[in-house]
């Protein structure tokens, strides 16, 4: 697959990422999900905030899983880009999803405004897991079992 248009205008950088690092981001886009769930009746903007955060953790480690990492020029754009360019056109319906999700998360994190019915989050919480769920089985890397104390 060719980055390099990426690569050229600064948004990723060569970077090798250990399978156990990349199981690490898989497991933080879980937690995520798992948080994302619990809110979703209380919290709905948490809820929302959470799924988000899950794509783009599990972005991550798909970049990381190509050798590379993100950049601080467009970090969002770039994962939702690379993600959909990756992932491919049989699962267009989840990277449309993540990209309608950044969109939307713009104005909540940085305007106070969210106009999204709470059955709009649970789907949104859906198509994140749904696309987490993609990536890891992409990767073949699984996350790590959880340990509990």
């Amino acid at each position: 697959m060719d980055f390099s248009g990426l690569i050229d205008r600064g948004q990723l950088k060569k970077e090798e990422t250990s399978k156990a690092d990349i199981a690490n981001f898989l497991q933080f886009a879980e937690n995520e999900i798992s948080a994302a769930k619990f809110n979703l009746e209380k919290f709905p903007l948490t809820a929302y905030k959470s799924a988000y955060d899950a794509l783009i953790h599990a972005g991550v480690a798909l970049i990381r899983f190509h050798g590379f990492r993100p950049t601080t020029k467009y970090t969002h754009v770039t994962i939702v880009d690379f993600v959909e360019k990756v992932i491919g056109k049989e699962y267009s319906d989840l990277a449309k999803a993540f990209k309608r999700m950044r969109r939307k998360r713009h104005p909540l994190q940085y305007e106070a405004k969210f106009i999204e019915s709470q059955e709009e989050i649970r789907k949104s919480i859906e198509k994140a897991e749904g696309l987490v769920k993609r990536i890891e089985e992409f990767t073949g890397i699984k996350p790590r079992q959880k340990v509990f104390f």
